[in-house]
């Protein structure tokens, strides 16, 4: 009796320490835990590539003229065997060869056809691929081929965007509140057009008329396992959609006093302007926020660097497009700096630029590379940036590859291959990042 009691207590303690050591994001407590920006400002690290990745792969993605992508990209999603480059005017296939396959839809008024694209999202398991129009979802198959249009559900002076699909033919959508007097903040609907749940607004603004900021918008949802994340760009806090289709809060950013508040969203003057100086945005919007299980890589959008009490990582000067017969001048770059939070440990870090390009990311210490910074998770483990030919071409050269750590030199000369066979206006090249 005694020694059957003595086994079953060592049973409960050691299931319980195992429980215990699950980490932070798998669990549904009420605990927030805290991605500290405000203590790491002016901590800025170079954190090498090889910490999180073992090699780099690349991906010229193939250069004609039905396929040119230009540099305003909106989305990027790789699967297995696909990799999609979304514009506002165009979704291209390309194989994982970086073979161009052929146009997702087309300009135009008809049945699959769009004028302007907002996002895209995809269904692996079905192999559907969804366009994001401000009227509707437009689905494909990978081939190409136009399956319907789904209308948007109705809301109120909002506009519904960032949809992403969920499961089971259901999607999630941010109403931006331009009015500051929405009544709901994100929609869950289904293939058919219908509301499966609405997510109460707790915010709301005093403004004089209907305005549409940047600022109101919400960033690209990203899965994280078999979560979705989501988080309004002027919140602090990122949400998980459950099982339930609950919005769970489990990380908030502090920003302490670089957050923007709420009277400086109502703050607008009659041109649409409101003040920012001094304040920082999560995600930068152009730059999607990225989840893998042990870690969150993050963006910031620093309004007016000057007004800070505190540095950031230095930027890459560019010249920049001037009118004809005006004299030349140099600006330097947004101050859009990144962060990375550890899960496990619960802890934040925040990048530091290269010492030679300025580029921001994590230092390429495995080939020699471009710094390395995701804007896709795939479902193979990997991880997805996009390099432009023409940087490629400018900074890879003998002088930047000397100043940078090389770890395995077979992959440094495929590298520099590569670069050789490039022209400045080719198509970007995909860098696919194989998680450790």
């Amino acid at each position: 009796m005694y020694k059957s009691c003595l086994n079953f207590l060592i049973c409960a303690i050691v299931n319980v320490l195992l429980t215990g050591c699950e980490y932070h994001s798998m669990k549904e407590t009420n605990v927030l835990a805290v991605i500290d920006i405000k203590q790491q400002l002016g901590k800025y690290q170079a954190i090498p590539a090889s910490e999180l990745v073992s090699e780099l792969k690349y991906i010229p993605l193939e250069t004609c003229s039905d396929c040119l992508v230009g540099e305003q990209l909106i989305d990027i999603f790789v699967t297995s065997t696909h990799i999609f480059i979304e514009g506002s005017s165009y979704c291209y296939a390309f194989g994982r060869d970086g073979k161009f396959i052929g146009k997702i839809g087309r300009i135009g008024h008809g049945p699959g056809e769009y004028n302007n694209l907002i996002g895209m999202t995809v269904d692996e398991n079905k192999k559907f691929l969804y366009l994001e129009t401000y009227l509707n979802l437009l689905e494909y198959s990978w081939d190409g081929k136009f399956h319907r249009s789904i209308p948007l559900p109705p809301k109120a002076d909002g506009t519904l965007k960032t949809v992403t699909f969920v499961r089971d033919g259901s999607f999630i959508g941010h109403i931006q509140n331009n009015t500051g007097k929405e009544k709901y903040n994100f929609l869950l609907f289904n293939d058919s057009g219908q509301v499966i749940k609405s997510y109460d607004n707790h915010v709301f603004l005093d403004r004089p008329r209907q305005r549409y900021m940047p600022t109101d918008w919400a960033m690209r949802p990203f899965r994280m396992e078999d979560r979705i994340y989501v988080k309004e760009i002027w919140n602090d806090t990122m949400y998980y959609l459950n099982e339930q289709n609950n919005l769970i809060p489990e990380f908030v950013f502090n920003l302490d006093k670089y957050a923007f508040r709420k009277e400086m969203r109502e703050d607008a003057t009659d041109q649409g302007y409101m003040k920012t100086d001094g304040i920082i945005l999560i995600p930068y919007e152009w730059l999607p926020m990225v989840g893998i299980p042990d870690h969150i890589f993050f963006s910031m959008n620093v309004f007016d660097a000057s007004t800070f009490d505190i540095s950031f990582p230095e930027k890459p000067q560019r010249e920049i497009s001037i009118p004809a017969g005006v004299q030349s001048v140099r600006a330097v770059d947004g101050r859009r700096p990144l962060g990375l939070y550890d899960v496990v440990n619960q802890q934040t870090q925040l990048l530091d630029t290269d010492p030679i390009s300025r580029l921001s990311g994590l230092i390429n210490d495995l080939d020699g590379g471009l710094s390395f910074w995701p804007r896709h998770y795939t479902s193979d483990n990997e991880l997805v940036d996009i390099w432009q030919a023409y940087d490629m071409k400018g900074f890879l050269t003998d002088e930047y590859f000397n100043a940078h750590q090389i770890k395995d030199p077979a992959a440094h000369q495929r590298l520099k291959a590569i670069v050789k066979e490039l022209k400045d206006d080719d198509n970007p090249v995909i860098v696919i990042g194989k998680l450790k």
